[in-house]
């Protein structure tokens, strides 16, 4: 039986193949091609190349067509791409293909190249939804998934087992980087949302993700990754506008940053739950960083550390309404007064406030710390000791929007729900009232562009969010 990620965005791509042009074509492989490549060489743009279940030994090379769906008749389960190990499994080279391409319902598995073992996109944003990419290797980026000059949107999928480097060569000239997911370059924002990524590895830098650009990394289960360096979980390097948003990383293991590092740029964190980490839950080589309503908590180290620092690449950090307890180490520890560290209104898990340096028994901070107020109760819901946050409403939806589509919003209370594109210009305000239970809302897409865009909740002073294929 499917996983219920999977069968999720089976369905949601089954949704579009019905809701296509009535000139699109259906290719089915082996039925009409006895290859996958075969049945791509042969599409038109609006065409859905439908796969029975079997493994297929293949080293895909996309062609130079826009909006083509690949995928499966029966889930990943059944339907395996298999590289082989003789070369990447899916390369997408071409700046014509954009999210209005689908990669759906496959196990992509025993990839190997330099770049990019399971899947490599340069230049191209397809949207991967609904896959399992396992064991798949990279000599040097992005062992599962590499992706440059892409704004590529990776959604639903099971990103497991996969490498980058060969063990024993840590810290060699060229570093490693990204075992599961390797991001680096291009303008807008990437795209991960709702995966699970697990037990990947990385001989120097980010076991699960390394993300050298600006992304969305919103509702994934990022967990038991390892890298030999920096980042076991996410390694954050000199992208400016990076956010992580509703994430579990945890169990991941580095010498440094087990669970994040942030090496430059710009790293924004809300409602992350950063746990269980072997090593620091965050580690701050330089950069700039915003942490919000996020707990770091039971690292075997410092839940958040800074060190390594020079004063000329030193920015700050801001935490604020974050629980942070029974890390092993310091709560928070700087290891010099180059770097501004604005760490009030926390809870440290002491009425008391931190220990170390503070004045109470809460988990330990270090000098350089501000960290005068605290709270006195749990800081994610924002408030003091006591407070109780609001169920916020939810938001369901077809995924991808041809031409329109009915959401429904279940809640209670004030709300206010919008759209925005890429750049965070809101294109539509559908609905501003009070909600009293489920309430249907019918968003016209047909003015807009194909792309990503993100419904928008706001109830009070929070806010969620998910992501939308719009397909013309």
């Amino acid at each position: 039986m499917e996983s219920p990620v999977y069968m999720r965005h089976f369905v949601l791509a089954a949704a579009l193949i019905a809701c296509g042009s009535a000139a699109a074509g259906i290719i089915e492989v082996p039925g009409d091609c006895g290859t996958i490549q075969e049945a791509l060489d042969s599409a038109l743009s609006g065409d859905t190349i439908l796969v029975a279940p079997g493994t297929y030994v293949e080293n895909i090379i996309w062609p130079d067509v826009a909006d083509l769906f690949l995928v499966s008749e029966q889930g990943p389960s059944q339907t395996i791409i298999d590289g082989d190990s003789t070369g990447t499994v899916i390369t997408l080279l071409s700046p014509v293909v954009d999210t209005s391409t689908v990669i759906s319902g496959f196990t992509i598995r025993n990839g190997a190249a330099d770049q990019g073992g399971g899947i490599r996109c340069s230049v191209s944003s397809p949207l991967i939804t609904g896959n399992i990419i396992e064991e798949c290797f990279a000599l040097s980026a992005g062992g599962g998934l590499y992706c440059a000059g892409s704004r590529v949107v990776i959604d639903g999928n099971t990103i497991r087992y996969n490498s980058a480097g060969i063990p024993y060569q840590q810290g060699a000239k060229d570093h490693t980087n990204g075992g599961g997911i390797y991001l680096t370059g291009g303008t807008g924002i990437a795209v991960i949302s709702d995966n699970i990524i697990t037990q990947n590895f990385s001989v120097d830098y980010g076991g699960g993700i390394t993300c050298n650009r600006n992304t969305l990394i919103t509702g994934n289960q990022i967990i038991d990754n390892q890298s030999g360096w920096f980042g076991g979980g996410i390694y954050h390097l000199n992208a400016s506008g990076t956010i992580l948003h509703e994430n579990l990383i945890s169990g991941n293991t580095s010498l440094w940053g087990a669970g994040i590092t942030l090496q430059g740029g710009h790293l924004t964190i809300t409602k992350c739950e950063i746990l269980y980490n072997v090593g620091d839950g965050l580690h701050i080589y330089y950069g700039t960083l915003n942490a919000d309503s996020s707990t770091f908590a039971n690292n075997t180290r410092d839940g958040i550390g800074c060190g390594s620092l020079k004063a000329a690449d030193s920015r700050g950090a801001s935490v604020h309404h974050c629980n942070i307890t029974d890390n092993d180490g310091f709560g928070i520890r700087s290891s010099n007064e180059w770097f501004s560290f604005d760490a009030t209104m926390n809870w440290w898990g002491d009425p008391g406030g931190p220990g170390g340096v503070g004045p109470g028994s809460g988990d330990e901070v270090s000098r350089f710390i501000e960290y005068d107020p605290w709270l006195i109760g749990t800081g994610i819901t924002g408030g003091t000791a006591g407070d109780t946050p609001q169920s916020m409403p939810s938001i369901f939806t077809v995924n991808p929007v041809r031409s329109a589509a009915t959401l429904i919003i279940e809640g209670s209370g004030p709300a206010e729900l919008f759209v925005l594109d890429l750049t965070g210009r809101i294109v539509s305000i559908l609905f501003t009232g009070n909600l009293t239970g489920m309430q249907p809302v019918n968003w016209d897409t047909s003015d807009l562009a194909s792309g990503i865009y993100f419904i928008c909740i706001v109830q009070g002073e929070e806010l969620s969010t998910r992501s939308v294929t719009v397909i013309r």
